[in-house]
């Protein structure tokens, strides 16, 4: 299985553009790294793997696997829906969250890709949530949940040197990566906030004087809106630059605490990285993954009194010292899931399941 010829459909219809994300990958390889995102279940089955363009022709016996994430774009769904017809070389479908894929549906559109999703080889989903989401699409159970390319020995290497740096008497607390205030993604950071305001006053002087919250906004109506409604008015917010994932995971594993809330069914991509580096956090609880992470610190978007319970024995936790229990992680979880072999191992046999 590991001799695999594979291609992944870039999303891009543009060469500029599918270049800059082969050179991103390249880049990735040669610092020995393996990104938790979608491009690299490419590679735990086959070692290496092309980019496609969209509507990209694909010469007959060039590959033994095409692998496409299923979103929303008109040009994305024609082209893998061409792809899932012809049948050959075999297309494996990997849907997006429902909610982006939803957002534009016409009923052309929605005949498309319920035609993707039964044409396809395989359907993978990254979460049960999803599973159900397409199985009842469908009408018949057709996804697989799929391993993620977690890899724990590999986070906590690069984060180690980050985390045996000596303390510097400041605090830092990652909220919200990203911060988003509108569309389908918002986050309600006012919410947070609120609580936080709420907070403040009972934190000792010198916890105030040496605590910052940082975090990230990557859309410019973000950007805008973070600077608009004055949200960083009144605590020590900290609008951070975009980080690659080296330099992210590092800064991780320098905060005294994560706190991401999000809208959405997600993948907890961030909630792994911070499980692996040991750091406390506060999760939504709209991912199977967050609960099994971190089983005493997920929280229901609007439940503001957990929240701010939460909340204060996190803060109140850097005064003492001493980090509450529940706001750790759970160990044996964070193994499992990590296990970058035994995710490897198991996304081959899917693999090979499908591909007979």
């Amino acid at each position: 299985m590991s001799g695999l010829r594979v291609a992944f459909v870039s999303g891009h219809s543009r060469w500029l553009r599918k270049q800059r994300l082969v050179a991103k990958y390249l880049k990735m390889r040669a610092e020995g790294i393996v990104y938790p995102d979608v491009y690299c279940l490419a590679l735990m089955l086959g070692g290496s793997f092309d980019f496609l363009l969209e509507d990209e022709h694909v010469p007959a016996g060039k590959y033994d696997l095409i692998l496409a994430e299923l979103q929303s774009s008109e040009s994305q769904l024609r082209y893998l829906d061409e792809l899932a017809a012809a049948g050959a070389p075999p297309l494996i479908v990997i849907p997006g969250p429902p909610a982006i894929l939803s957002r534009d549906l016409t009923d052309a559109r929605l005949r498309r890709v319920r035609r993707i999703l039964q044409n396809a080889r395989a359907v993978w989903a990254y979460a049960p949530e999803l599973k159900t989401f397409c199985d009842g699409l469908l009408g018949s159970e057709r996804a697989a949940v799929i391993p993620w390319p977690y890899d724990l020995a590999a986070t906590r290497k690069l984060g180690g040197d980050a985390r045996r740096r000596p303390p510097s008497g400041r605090h830092k607390i990652l909220v919200q990566a990203p911060m988003s205030f509108h569309d389908i993604v918002q986050n309600h950071p006012f919410v947070l906030k609120g609580v936080l305001l709420d907070l403040w006053p009972e934190l000792p002087a010198g916890l105030r004087d040496s605590l910052s919250f940082h975090t990230v906004v990557y859309h410019p109506t973000d950007l805008e809106r973070y600077h608009a409604s004055g949200f960083a008015a009144g605590l020590p917010f900290v609008l951070d630059g975009k980080r690659g994932y080296r330099a992210f995971v590092r800064f991780l594993a320098e905060c005294d605490g994560i706190i991401n809330l999000t809208a959405g069914s997600i993948l907890g991509r961030i909630t792994f990285l911070a499980a692996a580096l040991s750091r406390p956090g506060i999760f939504s609880d709209n991912s199977r993954l967050n609960q099994q992470l971190y089983p005493g610190s997920c929280v229901a978007q609007f439940d503001t009194v957990r929240l701010r319970e939460l909340l204060r024995a996190m803060l109140l936790g850097l005064a003492t010292g001493e980090s509450d229990p529940r706001l750790l992680p759970s160990a044996s979880a964070t193994a499992e899931a990590g296990d970058f072999a035994a995710n490897q191992a198991r996304l081959r046999e899917l693999a090979a399941e499908a591909l007979g």
